[in-house]
């Protein structure tokens, strides 16, 4: 297994890389966004070579706020053309897979409706998009009991990479592993048993460098001892 930190868009992404090195992540989980860090402004050469020179892997991530969903024929255009600007970026620096957050903010709109458009967006880019991210966080969001178990039952041959958060189950909080309600023994528990080692990205934004070294900590011994 290995631990990864998703930098902060608002702040350079070559001193992130440098942060997360020093926090003894394994890769930079690496977001294309505003407004330090934008696909277009970014000088992926510079970013490849301090990867490398720090001995950091990375995956991708783009916006979660893309509206790939949009009834706006120019505007679903551009999120689409964004997200392909990303996939380029990503190719130049050498990651294998990116992160891609569903549009499901489409007022007035039907969610046979929502999904077509995600679909459409998702088509697009499916050349470089043949396996399947799963947030442990998100499937814990309005559900009696976390969604985890049911999706690695379905998808688990699928699996390509990971992100840990804990929450409440009322939205995506982004909390330190065990501030919220996730069963952290049984979902790593889940996840391990099906057999997958590769990447996970510890998505916790809020509170200082300790609670991030905290959660790094228990993911690390929970996965170690299951």
């Amino acid at each position: 297994m290995q631990l990864g930190l998703m930098n902060n868009p608002s702040r350079d992404p070559l001193k992130e890389i440098v942060r997360i090195a020093d926090m003894g992540f394994d890769f930079v989980d690496l977001t294309l966004e505003p407004p330090q860090a934008r696909a277009d402004r970014v000088d992926a050469a510079k970013i490849q070579a301090a990867l490398a020179q720090r001995g950091l892997g990375v995956v991708g991530h783009t916006a979660y706020y893309l509206p790939l969903g949009s009834a706006f024929d120019a505007v679903h255009a551009g999120a689409i053309a964004e997200a392909e600007q990303c996939l380029h970026v990503f190719a130049e620096i050498g990651a294998t897979q990116m992160n891609l957050h569903l549009d499901c903010r489409v007022p007035g709109h039907d969610i046979s409706f929502i999904n077509r458009r995600n679909v459409e967006a998702i088509e697009r880019l499916l050349p470089t998009a043949r396996r399947l991210h799963l947030d442990i966080g998100h499937a814990n969001i309005r559900a009696v009991k976390s969604n985890t178990v049911s999706l690695l039952a379905r998808y688990a041959d699928r699996l390509r990479h990971v992100h840990v958060s804990d929450n409440k189950g009322r939205g995506d909080d982004h909390l330190a592993i065990g501030a919220g309600t996730i069963d952290w023994k049984r979902e790593l528990k889940t996840l391990k048993a099906t057999g997958y080692d590769g990447t996970i990205t510890l998505e916790t934004f809020y509170g200082d460098s300790d609670l991030i070294l905290y959660s790094r900590d228990k993911v690390k011994r929970l996965w170690k001892n299951l």
